[in-house]
């Protein structure tokens, strides 16, 4: 039987790199301004942000409802593949529990919670689909990716904890003193899908963004198979440099790029960078 690979627009593998690994994604709603919008396909970041600056009211996110789900399971089981979803980390969002109730439905549907986002799910799409593609089956992709997802590192850059205090993640004293400071907080997302702040950079967001880069590129065990560099949206010139900086350290046999979704920018804001990889 053949195999398909399914996720929710949290991957961040958009625009192009879904459709060329042959990746299915559900995607995430977005509330904003009254109107309930499909992340990525209907809403992006810069109408995000865009609206923010003018009400200086945060969007809300909401997880794809079990039957959207199903229809995907049940369109690819019925033309006689097995599926293997993996979901965004559980604790930010009920997208993993609303497929883990899909896919109740069918024999042959497999769910991970991936504990993550971003292209650090992305990271995991693809390496599913690497399997896929040589001859695994749903049940050896599933058994690896519960493996392979304790493997995933995400240190995320933020240049501004404004989103972060509007969505409840941090206190107004926080903001405050990290504006106050000039400071830049790098955090860490664990694989057990739990954010904690591992570092703080002082100084302007460019200055910063060169020493996150070489701050990551220094971690240790870390697997040189693939990479992602990503943005909620930053110049493009500082932005082209730092992944240039990751290609040229030769850790990563492939760098790849991509813009993050709504998913993860209303949480952090613009200007937020981050190097996902994997460790040995």
């Amino acid at each position: 039987m053949a195999v398909s690979i399914t996720t929710d627009s949290a991957c961040d593998l958009f625009p192009n790199l879904y459709k060329q690994y042959r990746i299915e994604v559900v995607p995430l709603y977005l509330s904003l301004e009254g109107k309930n919008l499909r992340d990525v396909f209907e809403v992006n970041p810069d109408d995000l942000f865009e609206s923010f600056a003018r009400t200086r009211k945060l969007p809300t996110t909401s997880a794809p409802p079990p039957a959207d789900f199903f229809a995907l399971f049940k369109r690819l089981v019925e033309n006689g593949d097995d599926v293997v979803h993996l979901a965004m980390n559980g604790k930010f969002s009920s997208s993993y529990q609303n497929a883990l109730l899909a896919a109740q439905e069918f024999d042959n549907v497999y769910v991970v919670d991936t504990c993550t986002l971003s292209s650090a799910l992305g990271l995991l799409c693809l390496r599913a689909a690497d399997m896929r593609d040589a001859g695994k089956s749903a049940k050896e992709i599933y058994e690896t990716m519960l493996i392979e997802k304790d493997k995933i590192r995400t240190h995320v850059l933020l240049d501004t904890l404004e989103y972060a205090y509007k969505g409840g993640r941090a206190t107004m004293l926080q903001m405050f003193g990290a504006n106050l400071l000039k400071l830049r907080p790098c955090l860490l997302l664990d694989h057990h899908g739990v954010l904690s702040v591992v570092k703080k950079f002082r100084g302007n967001f460019a200055q910063t963004a060169k020493e996150y880069a070489r701050y990551v590129l220094d971690r240790p065990r870390i697997d040189g198979e693939r990479a992602f560099v990503s943005t909620t949206g930053m110049d493009q010139s500082l932005f082209d440099s730092v992944v240039q900086t990751v290609k040229d350290s030769g850790v990563f046999r492939e760098v790849l790029t991509s813009r993050a979704g709504c998913a993860m920018s209303c949480h952090t804001g613009p200007n937020t960078l981050v190097i996902f990889y994997k460790e040995a």
